[in-house]
C-alpha cells in the first residue's frame, strides 16, 4: 500500500517540517545507492522511501542514470525495473502498459548479465499483469516462471523461492488450469510450510480463489517490491 505523505504549507508556501525530513531520509538514501549500485538491498530500502514520498519519477531517472553506465552490472537494471513496477499503480492504464514493457527490458539485460532466479521471477511475474486476451503473454510468464524455479532448486531453499511457486500457480490458474495451479501450489507448500501465499490460495475455492487472484493481478493493486523475503528487513539509511 502506498504511504500518503501530506505536503504540508504554511502562509510562507514552504513545505512542512515532515515532508523536509522525508525529503532529507530519501537524500541520504540516494546517496548510498549512486555509492553501491550493484547493493540491491539499498536500492530496496531507497525505493521504499520513494513510494512513500509518491516521487516515482526521482528513482526511475537515478536508476536509469546508473543503468546507462557502460559497466553496469545485472543489480542495477533489476532495481530500474522494479522501480517502474512501483510506479504502475498510479499510472494510467496505457502507461501501464509500457511501464511492464520497460521493466521487462532491463530484466532482459539483468539476465544477458548475470541469469538469476530474482530476474527470471520479476520478468515472468510482470507478464501476469497483461490482459491475455490482448497480450497473450501469460506463457511467455511461465517460461520465465519455470526458468526461476530450475535455478532456486539449484540453490539452498530459501523463504523467497515461495513467491516462484505461488505465482507460477497464479499464471496456470490465469490460463484456466486449476488442477496444474493446485499442483504447484501445493509442491510450494509442501517445501516452504511456513508460506501464508501459498497455504490461502490452497484454502481457497470458487469465486473466492478467483477474486483473490484478480485482486493480486490487478495492476493497480501494489506488489511488494522490499524484497523482505530476500534480505528480511530492509537497509533504514
Amino acid at each position: 500500500m502506498v504511504v500518503a505523505w501530506v505536503i504540508l504549507a504554511g502562509p510562507s508556501g514552504l513545505r512542512g517540517a515532515t515532508d523536509v525530513r522525508a525529503d532529507s531520509s530519501a537524500a541520504a538514501a540516494e546517496r548510498l545507492v549512486v555509492g553501491n549500485p550493484e547493493d540491491l538491498r539499498l536500492a530496496a530500502a531507497y525505493r521504499q522511501r520513494i513510494i512513500a514520498l509518491g516521487d516515482f519519477d526521482r528513482s526511475i531517472k537515478l536508476f536509469e542514470r546508473l543503468a546507462s553506465r557502460p559497466t553496469s552490472g545485472p543489480n542495477i537494471h533489476i532495481s530500474l525495473a522494479l522501480a517502474y513496477v512501483d510506479k504502475v499503480p498510479v499510472a494510467t492504464p496505457f502507461r501501464r502498459i509500457f511501464l511492464g514493457r520497460d521493466a521487462m527490458h532491463e530484466l532482459t539485460l539483468a539476465v544477458d548479465r548475470e541469469p538469476s532466479p530474482i530476474a527470471f521471477y520479476i520478468r515472468g511475474l510482470v507478464s501476469l499483469y497483461y490482459p491475455e486476451g490482448v497480450f497473450h503473454r501469460t506463457r511467455i510468464g511461465i517460461a520465465d516462471l519455470e526458468r526461476a524455479r530450475t535455478l532456486a532448486l539449484e540453490q539452498p531453499p530459501h523463504p523467497s523461492h515461495a513467491r516462484v511457486y505461488m505465482s507460477l500457480g497464479d499464471a496456470y490458474w490465469k490460463l484456466h488450469d486449476l488442477a496444474r495451479a493446485v499442483s504447484i501450489w501445493t509442491d510450494g507448500l509442501a517445501r516452504f510450510p511456513d508460506d501464508d501465499n501459498l497455504r490461502v490460495r490452497l484454502a481457497s475455492h470458487g469465486a473466492t480463489l478467483d477474486r483473490l487472484l484478480e485482486h493480486a493481478l490487478d495492476p493497480a493493486t501494489r506488489v511488494d517490491t522490499s524484497l523482505r523475503e530476500v534480505f528480511g528487513s530492509p537497509v533504514v539509511p
